[in-house]
């Protein structure tokens, strides 16, 4: 028997549409052809997933390009169309495709594209026709358009949140696209659009209405007929007209089952929307309650400078308040700041360092701040994964420690989520024997951070991915949606 012949590839990037900053092809930093299978396999990737079940079933890996970077602005149209024309090219010159698998972020958007993914897969259907299998991984923050789901055969979106489960996710798609291949299924996709846009800070999968939305999928599940249910709450952050929660569920050959899954879920979903709204503690308060606790780590979560929902991770407003109360024992991931490092890297470790960091990409995260302190560390900012995504090597670009007193921030060339403690530790820094961690993530942190921190204090500061979702203007969504119109 000739082993299958299967594309796959990665085009990840959560837009912030709010975002100042464009994003280009540079900041994916891309693999391509076997550079991919190379740098991703045996990672607990989606792709690590792909590459693991193609080769148990001896299928034929066809490498495109894997590119996934750091939520920011939208994509230029010059870079979006490099990769999705590289996907195309490899099809193109590849006979006897037997099927695609594509790790996709689902609330990607580019200059003039507003709905990359859509864009993307309906040019792959174009190219092979409609027998080839295309199935497709999305993050749980995906923005589910008709255009996606009409141009592939399946959808598995992440289960968690903080998403612990991409390599997971990696597995089910792949096992699909071969039983697909081999004739023994023929999934079917549906999915059920819902007018409402919550914020992220109540999405996770641990605690709130998420949980039992998870429990009534699995629930679908348990039938032989339904492949996949997946429920994505969404990303608010995109003045797009593809907002808003969706549910998808893939069943074997019962698209009328598959419509009835998502028209019930959906409706619990919509129903419980008011759930997914949480209060958030001031920075004043905050910062009082951290330093006043008996034993730490106490977490600060800087929910609204959060680089992984496309901040810049660079405001100041939390370090300038544990400044000012005198914080001691205090780590600080991470301040993006490329000109501070460039100036740190002069001055050298144990050198004294003196000038306004943070708070230099836009006017929305609060004013540079005077800071004097001593450089500990200055490394190339390069670590590997051991929570999310584990054994994908990180780039946060040179970094640099500097000791405020008592408080050692992180500065960094990037923008990146902490979101693991393996960048404190690439710095010299054991977040576990800290008093307070400041933590530029909205919440996939708490995967790793949660079993040592003694509590996680969700603050309210300034930023693009403030929980307040009446604080951005929103020109091109659809209306009427919750929670800016009563439904």
């Amino acid at each position: 028997m000739v082993p299958p012949r299967v594309i796959i590839g990665m085009m990840m990037h959560e837009t912030n549409t709010f975002s100042t900053v464009k994003t280009t092809l540079k900041d994916f930093d891309p693999h391509y052809d076997q550079e991919l299978v190379r740098a991703l396999k045996g990672t607990r990737s989606g792709i690590g997933g792909f590459i693991e079940v193609l080769a148990r079933h001896g299928a034929e890996i066809i490498p495109t390009i894997g590119a996934s970077a750091t939520p920011s602005g939208p994509l230029t149209n010059k870079d979006y169309h490099r990769i999705v024309n590289t996907i195309i090219k490899v099809i193109t010159e590849t006979s006897d495709v037997d099927g695609v698998l594509l790790a996709l972020h689902g609330a990607m958007i580019a200059e003039d594209v507003p709905d990359a993914e859509g864009t993307l897969l309906k040019k792959i259907r174009e190219t092979l026709g409609p027998k080839v299998p295309i199935i497709i991984t999305l993050d749980l923050h995906a923005l589910i358009s008709k255009l996606m789901v009409d141009n592939c055969d399946a959808i598995f979106g992440y289960d968690t949140n903080p998403h612990i489960d991409m390599y997971e996710r990696g597995v089910e798609a792949a096992e699909t696209i071969i039983k697909t291949i081999k004739g023994e299924i023929t999934p079917v996709v549906a999915f059920r659009k819902l007018p409402m846009l919550p914020p992220t800070i109540n999405q996770r999968t641990t605690e709130g209405p998420m949980v039992k939305l998870l429990e009534k999928a699995r629930r679908y599940e348990e039938s032989d007929k339904v492949l996949n249910v997946c429920i994505f709450p969404a990303f608010p952050y995109a003045d797009v007209e593809r907002v808003g929660s969706a549910v998808v569920a893939v069943t074997d050959a019962n698209l009328e089952l598959a419509q009835h899954i998502c028209d019930e879920l959906g409706d619990a979903m919509f129903d419980c929307r008011e759930e997914f709204l949480k209060p958030l503690t001031s920075i004043g308060e905050a910062v009082n309650r951290a330093i006043m606790a008996p034993e730490g780590p106490i977490i600060l979560a800087d929910v609204a400078d959060n680089p992984g929902g496309g901040a810049p991770g660079d405001g100041t407003e939390i370090l300038r308040e544990l400044i000012k109360r005198k914080a001691k024992n205090v780590g600080v991931a991470c301040i993006k700041d490329p000109e501070a490092v460039v100036k740190a890297i002069e001055v050298g470790v144990l050198g004294q360092f003196d000038m306004r960091i943070g708070a230099k990409t836009d006017s929305n995260h609060g004013e540079p701040i005077r800071v004097k302190g001593t450089i500990r560390t200055i490394t190339d900012g390069r670590f590997v994964h051991k929570s999310m995504a584990v054994g994908v090597t990180a780039d946060v670009g040179r970094t640099a420690v500097i000791d405020i007193d008592g408080i050692e921030v992180i500065l960094t060339e990037r923008s990146h989520a902490p979101n693991d403690p393996e960048i404190f530790r690439r710095n010299g820094i054991e977040p576990t024997d800290k008093k307070i961690l400041l933590l530029k993530s909205r919440g996939h942190f708490r995967a790793a951070y949660e079993p040592f921190s003694k509590e996680v204090i969700e603050v309210d500061g300034p930023g693009l991915t403030s929980p307040n979702l009446q604080r951005f203007t929103y020109s091109k969504i659809p209306r009427p949606i919750w929670p800016f119109d009563k439904i």
